[in-house]
């Protein structure tokens, strides 16, 4: 599968940033930048887990039950990803009574695709 940047996928990259860019105070909580290893990444990311966070951020489920059903897969199964990504702040579970509740906590992630060489905070210079 070839990766290709539609105008689709720009204009959307481009009206996030734009947002940011106009009130930087209100996304402090809504990007991350997650630094992985291949293997984490691959691990991290799978399709279903993937399927599970566009499912919650439809709002389509109330409670993991919910999203078990619409995601045709086993309870337990998905609250094993869940609590998988909630260990990397992408959902939030929240317990209601017997229910649990997620939340997408994240409209954007960035991750590297090459390797960082470590580096003192002080030799990282913004450039502009």
């Amino acid at each position: 599968m070839k990766y290709e940047m539609t105008d689709e996928r720009l204009d959307a990259i481009k009206a996030y940033l734009n947002k940011v860019w106009k009130q930087p105070s209100r996304y402090p909580d809504k990007g991350m930048i997650l630094s992985l290893s291949d293997e984490e990444i691959t691990q991290v990311f799978t399709k279903k887990r993937l399927e599970l966070v566009r499912l919650i951020q439809s709002k389509k489920s109330k409670n993991a039950t919910a999203l078990a059903n619409l995601a045709g897969r086993r309870l337990s199964a998905v609250i094993r990803d869940l609590k998988l990504l909630e260990k990397f702040h992408i959902v939030e579970l929240e317990k209601k009574g017997k229910n649990i509740v997620p939340t997408v906590t994240k409209e954007i992630l960035i991750l590297p695709l090459v390797k960082l060489k470590t580096r003192a905070l002080e030799e990282i210079k913004a450039t502009t």
